[in-house]
């Protein structure tokens, strides 16, 4: 049975968002969220240098498996998506699928999609990538970074974001919330995983209880957006 739904994030330079959300729109998704991120550059001379942090637009759409084959189709063919600075589209499977509206379910199974069971098409193949993602109190994103990439991570792609806790909730708990916070995703090698998972959970800065959380999810399928100019 296919799995409910997929998602794609599209990573590209910044004010490349919108034309992701064009093209996909243009393939078959309903919409598209765009984020703003900077990305962290493996490159040890732009570190020195101070350039290796640069803007980023984040694009997450959701679709039905049928759907969303389409869509990366699309940008897979839009070469004008990122001439300068190459992107990447991950694919993730997404377990449950739902949608405000009375229709839900007659669309869904209208697209071959179960809402039993839910298992995604290419159950037991094992994944070549995985996304780890980490979301630290504000300022520790880069030192983690710094660890993963230290373990073998070529880079990373990092949000600010704010905790939904209350004081009610750090007192309850025993720990403080700290309301200002970051999430890391960094795309890397299946075998690698455990290995840069460990380099995390060591980062000093995780240390204290409640300082974050980390995760990782298998990659259905990843490709880079655009192409480099010719130089």
């Amino acid at each position: 049975m296919l799995t409910a739904a997929r998602l794609l994030i599209s990573v590209v330079r910044r004010g490349r968002g919108d034309r992701v959300v064009a093209i996909a729109k243009a393939a078959g998704a309903r919409g598209s969220t765009v984020l703003l991120g900077r990305g962290t550059a493996a490159n040890r001379i732009l570190r020195l240098l101070c350039l290796a942090d640069t803007e980023k637009e984040v694009v997450f759409t959701l679709a039905a498996n049928p759907d969303m084959t389409a869509i990366a189709e699309a940008l897979r063919a839009a070469p004008d998506l990122c001439k300068k600075m190459p992107g990447i589209g991950i694919i993730l499977d997404v377990t449950a699928f739902l949608r405000s509206g009375p229709n839900l379910a007659s669309e869904m199974l209208g697209k071959g999609v179960s809402m039993d069971g839910m298992q995604p098409e290419i159950a037991g193949k094992k994944p070549g990538h995985e996304l780890i993602c980490v979301i630290a109190n504000y300022g520790f994103a880069d030192d983690i970074m710094a660890a993963a990439r230290d373990a073998g991570a070529t880079g990373g792609t990092i949000f600010r974001a704010r905790g939904t806790g209350t004081e009610a909730d750090g007192s309850f708990f025993g720990i403080t919330i700290v309301p200002e916070k970051e999430m890391l995703m960094i795309l890397v090698r299946a075998q690698d995983r455990d290995r840069i998972l460990s380099a995390v959970r060591a980062s000093p800065c995780l240390s204290e209880p409640g300082s974050g959380i980390v995760f990782a999810m298998p990659v259905t399928d990843f490709f880079p957006l655009g192409k480099k100019d010719n130089v």
